[in-house]
């Protein structure tokens, strides 16, 4: 018997810097996988509009861009019966531009690491714990999940600049997912919020602390020839509003996003993906738009 990987829902996983985090659109998040597999992504991403390197600091409308390298390392695991996958993201970002900021300009430009962010994502419904032969035969139906992501403060902060690629606090984001296939056809969709504590150390003096964000996504995936496929994806998000120093900021987040994902599988161990999405609706941060590509090599541990 053949133990090469199935081309049939390879894991297409796209990874989002935390700095972005509280804003991606993500189809594939709940795609079952056999038991044993590792994954390493690359990804780069171009991000160009009235960007929010911080999603909770508003920066005025001024045109800034960001070039987004991130580096991916996941397994599968099985759980109490149940597939479980985890995921750890490294981004590296480049921003350049200019932004308005208390009142004032500022011209920008910084380059370093972001903060990390870590997925544990289980499937509680619909996707049994597999091994490869098992998954070879498996259809999927429909199929409930969970997911905990943890955004790490690893990233670069100096708190005498208005503008960081960290955020020196650290995010919580519980969410619940479903995916359900129809032929060529998957409809998914998930909701979560954003958990934050506060940062001590925002312009060296202040406390920062944002309320909980709330997200919303929905995709509808179609499977094409030559092992490709293509997604139509939204997104919704609305709260985070900030605090600093005891007073309220007038940057409450309600803001749609609208965007495409087309992924193809080279190999049965290789596949790449490009991401394109924009603000419809925005609050905070309008015109933005966003470009990304990611690469993903797959090997079964053993082998």
């Amino acid at each position: 018997m053949s133990h090469r990987l199935p081309v049939r829902h390879l894991l297409l996983l796209s990874c989002l810097t935390a700095s972005s985090a509280a804003q991606e659109l993500q189809p594939r998040a709940y795609l079952p996988a056999p038991v044993g597999l590792n994954y390493f992504g690359i990804s780069y991403s171009k991000n160009k509009g009235g960007l929010l390197l911080d999603p909770g600091l508003a920066m005025g409308d001024a045109p800034l861009s960001a070039h987004v390298s991130t580096f991916a390392f996941g397994q599968t695991l099985g759980l109490a019966g149940r597939t479980v996958q985890l995921l750890a993201c490294v981004p590296y970002v480049v921003a350049k531009g200019e932004s308005s900021f208390g009142g004032g300009g500022y011209g920008n430009y910084y380059s370093g690491l972001a903060d990390s962010s870590f997925r544990f994502a289980m499937n509680l419904y619909g996707a049994p714990a597999m091994n490869l032969k098992e998954f070879r035969a498996y259809r999927q139906k429909t199929i409930v999940g969970a997911s905990l992501t943890v955004a790490a403060p690893t990233g670069q902060y100096d708190p005498k600049r208005p503008v960081n690629l960290g955020l020196n606090r650290w995010a919580f984001k519980p969410e619940v997912g479903f995916s359900r296939a129809a032929g060529k056809y998957t409809f998914e969709g998930a909701a979560g919020v954003w958990l934050y504590t506060a940062n001590h150390r925002f312009n060296g003096i202040s406390v920062r602390r944002q309320v909980p964000l709330g997200s919303v996504q929905v995709h509808v995936e179609r499977s094409l020839p030559r092992r490709m496929w293509i997604a139509a994806d939204w997104t919704g998000y609305m709260g985070g509003r900030t605090q600093i120093g005891g007073k309220d900021n007038p940057d409450y987040q309600g803001n749609t996003r609208l965007g495409a994902t087309w992924g193809v599988s080279i190999h049965p161990r290789h596949a790449i993906k490009v991401v394109y999405f924009r603000n419809v609706i925005a609050r905070v941060g309008s015109d933005l738009a966003s470009l990304g590509i990611s690469y993903n090599f797959i090997w079964q541990r053993g082998r």
